[in-house]
């Protein structure tokens, strides 16, 4: 059997690779992509005792995908559950903390996840023993999947997402797709697209249109700093570019602002990059047109002349998306699948967004059925939408409300996901 065999041979590599495996993890330490005091974690070795009593493991390899999960862990706490969430990223190690402090929680573990090599995760689940493993979205480790399955432990696929290409790429190993897919308890996609991908791939057990990251706004920050940020805008016409990717979008942010400017004077534009550190293209382009640019981690404030303010900070869109009239959400004109929707929906920002929103698709859907958001096309078709709703405050409060009421009258997922978890943590405990 084809899919036996590719098993197999991943298990091959990996035991090949075991001698590199702690010089691989000590450079990516220097290079501050792993932590030295935890590099234990990631061979599935652990410092800490497990707590008695049931524990679900949750994987998220994004911190977006962590915070997703909020909701849900809130309930399963409630439950009496203890959490162990692994990630991969120093980065989201931070958040952990923050997210633990909101929820305020101490029955809430964190671990790096571990590589996927089989002896290493045969140290993790002897040690951790799980209840139940949820894993989020995209994430497919096979040794994971094969030996928490082998020790009888239910697997849930949530918020299960598959672009097209990777589609196209497990169909071409679509009996080791099966094999690895047929092992899940249970899989939630987030729209019935990725639902019938998730089927066809060997998927048994498919739930489609559930998503948890509905309910969910962006970080803020705190109190004091968005008193100030609020002060510091007073109340001036503000055009929100938020995670925006590259050179394309980068330009459709100049070009849209520059062209609103011709109506709206006193226009200020936030930019907040999906990746902190690159900004230098947006910097060129700002000189290039000599516009009035303060950046927020050079801890320069936005003044009553600043036409341009890069937000590259971390953890702080939804104040940004808070003090804005309109929001164009990024990853969409480039070809990235689009951010999340939701956020600005409940921010109450006038939503825009380009033609691939494949990551969002039914919340897009919903949107625009109720012209709750604008899509468009390209950047010429952007600056026309956007210099038309800067010009009609009327029109910009009836989208806001729009999004605002469609968003709040979507279920709950994470009371309707808790309700489909009980049944397989009550069969794993008998």
């Amino acid at each position: 059997m084809l899919a036996v065999l590719l098993v197999k041979t991943y298990y091959i590599i990996w035991l090949l690779l075991t001698p590199f495996i702690p010089l691989v993890l000590i450079y990516r330490a220097i290079q501050g992509k792993e932590r030295f005091n935890r590099i234990n974690e990631r061979i599935g070795i652990a410092k800490i005792k497990r707590p008695k009593g049931e524990l679900v493991w949750i994987n998220a390899a994004s911190v977006g995908e962590l915070r997703s999960t909020i909701p849900l862990i809130k309930r399963l706490i409630e439950e009496d559950l203890k959490i162990l969430i692994t990630t991969v990223t120093v980065t989201s190690a931070i958040h952990i903390k923050a997210i633990v402090k909101d929820i305020g929680n101490k029955n809430i573990i964190h671990q790096f996840s571990p590589i996927d090599h089989p002896l290493f995760i045969n140290f993790f689940i002897n040690h951790w023993k799980p209840s139940l493993l949820l894993l989020i979205e995209s994430e497919i480790w096979p040794h994971i999947i094969i030996k928490s399955f082998n020790k009888k432990i239910p697997l849930i696929l949530l918020q299960g997402r598959m672009s097209k290409k990777s589609y196209k790429k497990w169909l071409l190993v679509h009996s080791l797709s099966q094999y690895l897919y047929k092992k899940f308890s249970l899989i939630v996609s987030q729209d019935l697209t990725n639902g019938n991908r998730y089927k066809i791939l060997g998927g048994n057990n498919v739930m489609s249109g559930i998503n948890l990251k509905n309910g969910i706004t962006a970080n803020h920050m705190n109190y004091k700093e968005e008193e100030e940020i609020i002060a510091l805008t007073n109340k001036r016409p503000i055009l929100l570019f938020a995670s925006i990717h590259d050179k394309i979008e980068d330009q459709a942010a100049i070009a849209s602002h520059i062209e609103a400017k011709k109506n709206n004077a006193d226009l200020l534009t936030i930019i907040v990059p999906r990746h902190t550190k690159m900004i230098k293209n947006l910097i060129s382009l700002v000189d290039i047109y000599k516009l009035k640019t303060k950046i927020r981690s050079k801890k320069q404030e936005p003044d009553c002349n600043t036409e341009i303010y890069i937000a590259d900070t971390i953890g702080e869109l939804g104040s940004f998306m808070k003090i804005s009239d309109i929001c164009f959400v990024g990853g969409s004109l480039s070809p990235k699948g689009g951010h999340n929707l939701i956020e600005p929906a409940l921010e109450k920002c006038a939503i825009i967004y380009g033609p691939d929103v494949s990551n969002h698709a039914n919340t897009s859907e919903i949107l625009l059925k109720e012209n709750a958001a604008i899509q468009i096309n390209n950047i010429n078709e952007l600056k026309t939408e956007i210099c038309k709703l800067m010009n009609d405050k009327k029109e910009i409060k009836k989208m806001v409300d729009k999004a605002y009421n469609v968003i709040n009258n979507i279920p709950d997922p994470s009371y309707i996901l808790l309700n489909q978890i009980k049944p397989y943590l009550k069969a794993h405990g008998e």
